[in-house]
């Protein structure tokens, strides 16, 4: 029929075909990319929504009881308020820093979480002030800065021992290098100041690194001063300079193709905290030869300083043995040989980068090591595949990490291996790690997860009873919950009802009443799955979740003490190193993730937590999801607090 067309008539056809198609696709691109203005519009409404909220959390918080409670409210309020209102966050951070220097007059220091509570709290003020105002930042860390009591109180409970601000730089360094992220020249400034002073600041490298990719001129001078002053003599004589000088050699010299040093380098995705390549070849290979002839001075495994890292309370000791300590400080001559031992240390620990950089000087440096008996650097080698690994997150750097890694945990690393190339999709390899690799209940598990795998990619109605079948053969209902939501991801999109199915049986699943903390994390794991195909029962599922906890918390009142150690005064502590506590945030965090989808029905779930330290936090939360602002590194945090946004 087609062929007896005539030309004629088969080109109005066309043309009318291409009009429809034209108009058909005009349409759904309409319907697909909603008018910028109006996105624009919708965006302004919501943070709106969001600042008010949030002004309302500020106002609520007066009523807390605990300062420290407080003061993070104001620490993140001020945080997020930022950029819509400079004045407003200034004022919320300045009246933070007064409420934490009285509450540094007033504390407990013999209390070690006391002590760690307000070292952690201005450590969050003053980073967060940092990324903000540089000036703003070292005012607060001025102000904020006590004096330490000349006399030590004793008492009965915890005989003489005393707790004490931090009052070293480590804060200090941590605050340069946040102002460098946002403000590389005042850093730059501040470094140079340290650096004509003799000083060695250990944020140094984390300068450099942020001048290399945001101004050139800057970078190439703070380099050149930095390894000007780090010779080897420098090195042995302060432990500072070792930091620096270890910091800038760790990570190797920058590739060839990048050593240019211009703004747009593989450096220029380092972040603040990152360890990226910083010097070219030439001035590693200088400053490796310094690091070398340092360590090699090295004539004895004598006993190296106990060296205090990171923030916090430092603990001071006061008796016979730290008086005769401070009355005879080590003199020259052994400082020198700690120095050059830490160096030596720290050289066992890059022995490939010498290898390849400095084949010449490798022998020597294996020979000093094996000399002072420090010949095995197995669990070094391993150590620093295993954070490579960590970093890549690959399946080959986990198999390469577990070829080196001691017997006990090496099981556990192929294991992992072969879930990761499950999850990259190389069921192949998977299933290679385990022939080689694992034992019967290692290979089972992989094989469950390959079978898993391929159902997932070709997912069908008619392979219902097949999934069926493989489901109830899965150890726990949390394994079901899990490959449910693989198979809900993996058909959304070209069978929504599929999905729903899949996505309605995880949920039966989680249905009853959480038993432990798994549980409760499969609940969020669902409700997270239905944000893209039905948030109403997202939020059935959340609020169902937070109707245990407040149960949980009531019965938490009546066992603190005993039990638990969760509040303070009848409050909820927000430093609480707790599951229960720890359960809590991670419900606000999912509140915050639905808040993109539906803010008002994230507020109202909210709202469901009875009491007002919970409700508080995952306010913030909304808000710092909504206005698209991130806390600042807890860099001296050593445990998992629960924590106003700064999380």
């Amino acid at each position: 029929m087609l062929k007896k067309i005539t030309p004629f008539l088969l080109l109005l056809a066309s043309a009318a075909t291409a009009v429809a198609q034209t108009a058909t696709s005009q349409t759904a691109t309409a319907q697909q990319s909603p008018d910028p203005q109006q996105q624009q519009e919708e965006k302004a409404k919501l943070e709106k929504k969001a600042v008010a909220l949030l002004e309302q959390v500020v106002a609520d918080a007066q009523v807390l009881k605990l300062p420290e409670n407080r003061i993070r409210v104001q620490i993140a309020a001020g945080d997020m308020l930022w950029d819509k209102n400079p004045a407003r966050a200034r004022g919320l951070l300045t009246d933070a820093g007064a409420m934490l220097g009285q509450v540094m007059l007033e504390v407990d220091r013999t209390d070690r979480d006391d002590m760690m509570t307000v070292n952690q709290l201005r450590q969050d003020l003053v980073l967060t002030a940092g990324r903000h105002d540089a000036e703003l930042g070292y005012q607060l860390l001025h102000s904020t800065q006590q004096q330490q009591p000349t006399q030590i109180a004793i008492t009965p409970a915890r005989g003489n021992r005393q707790f004490i601000f931090d009052q070293g730089n480590n804060l200090e360094q941590s605050l340069l290098a946040t102002v460098a992220v946002t403000d590389p020249k005042f850093a730059y400034q501040k470094a140079v100041e340290s650096l004509d002073k003799g000083e060695f600041p250990t944020s140094l490298s984390r300068i450099l690194t942020q001048l290399q990719t945001k101004d050139a001129e800057l970078f190439k001078k703070l380099s050149d001063k930095t390894l000007n002053r780090l010779a080897s003599d420098s090195l042995l004589a302060s432990r500072e300079a070792t930091s620096v000088a270890v910091n800038l050699l760790s990570p190797g010299p920058l590739p060839s193709s990048t050593a240019s040093n211009q703004p747009g380098s593989t450096a220029a995705n380092a972040n603040a905290n990152a360890r990226a390549p910083i010097l070219s070849e030439s001035a590693y290979h200088d400053l490796m030869e310094s690091a070398i002839t340092a360590a090699l001075s090295v004539t004895s495994m004598g006993p190296v300083n106990n060296i205090q890292r990171g923030g916090g309370a430092a603990r001071v000791m006061r008796g016979p043995q730290q008086q005769q300590q401070q009355q005879n400080p080590p003199d020259d001559a052994t400082v020198r040989q700690n120095n050059a031992r830490s160096i030596l240390f720290s050289l066992q620990g890059m022995l490939p980068q010498i290898d390849q950089y400095m084949p010449d000087r490798a022998q020597a440096v294996r020979q000093k090591l094996t000399e002072l008996g420090v010949n095995n650097n197995t669990m070094q080698t391993f150590g620093n595949q295993y954070r490579t690994a960590m970093q890549q997150g690959s399946s080959d750097s986990l198999v390469t990490a577990a070829s080196t890694a001691p017997s006990q945990i090496q099981s556990r690393l192929y294991q992992q291996a072969a879930q990761k190339a499950v999850d990259e999709g190389n069921t192949d390899k998977a299933l290679d790690i385990a022939n080689s690799h694992l034992d019967e209940a290692g290979r089972t598990a992989i094989m469950q997860a390959v079978d898993f795998k391929k159902l997932t990619t070709t997912a069908a109605p008619e392979k219902l009873n097949e999934i069926k079948q493989k489901l109830a053969a899965l150890p726990s209902d949390s394994d079901r919950v899990k490959y449910l939501i693989d198979l809900t991801t993996a058909t959304q999109k070209d069978n929504q009802k599929l999905a729903l199915k899949f996505l309605d049986d995880a949920r039966n699943l989680v249905a009853r009443r959480a038993m432990d903390y798994k549980d409760f994390e499969d609940q969020i794991k669902v409700a997270d799955a239905y944000a893209a195909l039905d948030s109403k029962k997202s939020f059935e599922i959340m609020d169902a979740g937070i109707a245990q906890l407040n149960e949980l918390l009531q019965a938490a009142t009546v066992l603190n003490g005993f039990e638990v150690d969760i509040f303070k005064e009848g409050e909820l502590s927000l430093r609480a190193n707790n599951d229960l506590v720890g359960m809590i945030s991670r419900y606000g965090a999912e509140l915050s993730v639905l808040a993109k989808v539906d803010f008002d029905g994230a507020r109202g779930s909210a709202d469901k937590f009875q009491l007002p330290e919970p409700r508080m936090n995952a306010r913030l939360m909304i808000v710092q999801s909504i206005l698209g602002t991130q806390p600042v590194a807890n860099v001296n945090n050593r445990r998992g607090n629960f924590q106003f946004v700064m999380r």
